[in-house]
């Protein structure tokens, strides 16, 4: 004769007993180290402690102090933006400057301090020139030269004035 079974105890009993049996762990696992493996001559394992209470910070030693002193200077520079007019290009050039049989591919622009005898040279292939670190209240002068497709460029034009 057999005797009925009840499934929900035998269930329950089942699993306590699968728990009993099973290996229970509270520790975390360990993380792999970025898929190198620990070798015994790898030298001691560093544990971080992810409970931040245990650590401490080191203060740095108290420096004595100086006195020292401070000098700023400020000086404004100022960017002058010059700009001229392309040159016509026609069969019969009437802008004195360009001959009829080339092509300008590009402009020299020569500037300096009114005050000094140096001067400064820039290559440019557009009609605008950017000039970058004057000192304001000066006086500069400028002036411009073609380059021609040739190789050859044109005369000096006469001197303009700029004031920062």
């Amino acid at each position: 004769m057999t005797t009925p079974r009840d499934d929900n105890n035998d269930d329950t009993n089942l699993t306590e007993q699968q728990l009993q049996d099973s290996n229970v762990t509270t520790q975390r696992p360990q993380q792999p180290t970025a898929g190198k493996t620990k070798r015994d001559d790898d030298g001691p394992v560093i544990q971080h402690v992810d409970d931040q209470s245990h650590s401490v910070i080191p203060l740095p030693e108290p420096q004595p102090q100086r006195d020292v002193t401070f000098t700023a200077t400020v000086r404004h520079h100022v960017t002058a933006f010059v700009t001229w007019q392309r040159p016509e290009m026609s069969a019969c050039s009437s802008d004195g400057v360009t001959p009829s049989d080339r092509t300008v591919v590009g402009y020299r622009l020569r500037y300096g301090n009114t005050e000094s005898s140096t001067s400064t040279t820039m290559v440019l292939d557009s009609n605008v020139a950017a000039i970058d670190g004057l000192p304001p209240s000066a006086v500069y002068w400028y002036q411009l030269q073609y380059l021609f497709d040739d190789g050859s460029h044109s005369t000096w034009t006469d001197r303009q004035l700029l004031e920062t």
